[in-house]
């Protein structure tokens, strides 16, 4: 790694005793210290504001180690952060990755939302109206770069090059600073779109005393995304938010099971505005406990105003918990995804897994016998949802073992068609269990955004 001549590093917080704040860092280098305090002010009150500015370059080691002071003090709620003017004669391909790499662990080592702000045009010295060729043709290069970067981590991007690209009354004549007026113009642009982030991390609400919650709980990143790890009732709950603003009507797609697993549609879903919620069920199969934690679970959620009617995603086991509370609120439901679903316990885990089908006894309350002379399970429970319009989605490999389709997907299709539902299939060819979804979401996104999103005229 080629160093410049002279490296410099600078950390500042301000209005340190306002513990109470959200705490937000700006990374970056001497623009940050351009407009860092300016951006303090205008935040005063609302958050608490530092940054951490740096001559190093992505991908030196050293960043790293002044990284970890800058985070060490108290946990930081949101970051804006920028890396891009210095170390011009690093090479693209390793700007790249050096940046992947510090992107990556903002993400992994903090809780905090992350922004890119990207870097600002450079001048011909005395001549702020004159883009310097070779040095701001480098600039484009890694503002592009970042991009995809960012776009890859659904991290989102402050365009503060645009903002000053035309400005040459901003300006300085060495090429690389600004006077008071770009300063000023700078943190009003920065300091906007930091409360647009507070906003979106801070989820108000009003419960009147009805659940006991320590909602928003712990906030962190997941895949570029806040997400929320709250207790609803001393039950275990998560909630992920897009970056941008809710989709119409807030619609949210409820996963049951395996939370994290597979998430091609759930991260896209993200990218359009809709939100991600689950609620612990393990090892309850669908039985009456796991439908009075979707109770809850749907009665607090819509109290905060999300759509009145979800979209359930039952993976594998998650069926029968999807199916089960769905038959009984087909007025809470707009749609069902189904993923290589179980949808008859004597299949799974009676026929397949003796220590789960005891566990599946026990969520019950049933012997054996009581067990399998029961016509609760999805492939009976059927018409409820069919009557009430309900379509469902259902997503089958055709070499699944595990939840093995003959027992379980395929004989919901044919039956849900008898009944008068729509149902649509996807068969996936000589797959097993794994993997679940499909690595182009696309078909799932389609159909849950036709049942879910209002229908324009």
């Amino acid at each position: 790694m080629k160093r410049e001549k002279v490296e410099w590093c600078q950390f500042y917080w301000f209005d340190t005793p306002e513990r109470h704040l959200p705490r937000i860092l700006l990374i970056g280098d001497s623009i940050v210290v351009g407009h860092g305090q300016a951006v303090a002010r205008r935040l005063q009150g609302e958050a608490t504001v530092g940054f951490y500015s740096t001559s190093k370059i992505v991908g030196d080691p050293a960043i790293y180690r002044e990284l970890a002071l800058a985070l060490a003090d108290e946990p930081i709620d949101v970051i804006l952060f920028n890396n891009g003017l210095h170390g011009i004669d690093c090479p693209d391909e390793c700007y790249r990755a050096g940046l992947e790499a510090f992107a990556d662990t903002l993400r992994h080592s903090t809780r905090a939302m992350l922004a890119w702000r990207n870097s600002t045009p450079l001048t011909v010295p005395d001549s702020p109206a004159e883009l310097e060729p070779v040095k701001n043709a480098i600039v484009l290069r890694r503002n592009a770069i970042a991009a995809e970067v960012m776009a890859e981590r659904n991290i989102p991007t402050l365009d503060l090059y645009s903002a000053m690209l035309n400005h040459p009354e901003y300006r300085l004549a060495d090429g690389y600073h600004y006077q008071e007026t770009g300063i000023e113009r700078q943190a009003d642009l920065v300091a906007d779109y930091l409360r647009g982030m507070l906003a979106r991390r801070n989820l108000m609400l009003n419960l009147d005393g009805a659940f006991e919650t320590d909602f928003p709980g712990k906030v962190s990143d997941w895949n570029g995304f806040a997400r929320y790890d709250f207790t609803l009732n001393g039950e275990r709950c998560i909630l992920v938010k897009p970056n941008c603003a809710p989709a119409p009507g807030k619609p949210w797609l409820w996963r049951a099971r395996f939370f994290g697993a597979f998430p091609y549609a759930d991260l896209e879903l993200l990218r359009r505005g809709w939100h991600i919620a689950h609620i612990r069920v393990e090892e309850l199969y669908g039985s009456p406990e796991s439908n009075r934690r979707f109770d809850l679970f749907y009665a607090f959620l819509t109290k905060l105003g999300f759509a009145l009617r979800c979209a359930l995603a039952g993976f594998s086991r998650g069926g029968l918990d999807t199916v089960n509370w769905a038959a009984k609120n087909t007025d809470k439901v707009a749609c069902l995804y189904l993923d290589n679903p179980v949808c008859d316990f004597k299949s799974w885990p009676y026929r397949r897994a003796s220590e789960e089908w005891k566990r599946c006894l026990a969520a019950y309350g049933f012997t054996e016998a009581e067990a399998l002379a029961w016509k609760g399970n999805p492939v009976d429970n059927l018409a409820p949802l069919a009557n009430a319009k309900i379509p469902l989605l259902i997503v089958c490999s055709d070499a699944d073992e595990t939840v093995p389709p003959e027992e379980n997907a395929l004989i919901v299709e044919p039956r849900y068609r008898v009944l008068g539902g729509e149902v649509e299939m996807i068969h996936k060819p000589g797959v097993g269990h794994h993997p679940h979804s499909l690595e182009n979401p696309a078909p799932i996104v389609a159909f849950l955004e036709k049942h879910c999103l209002p229908r324009r005229g």
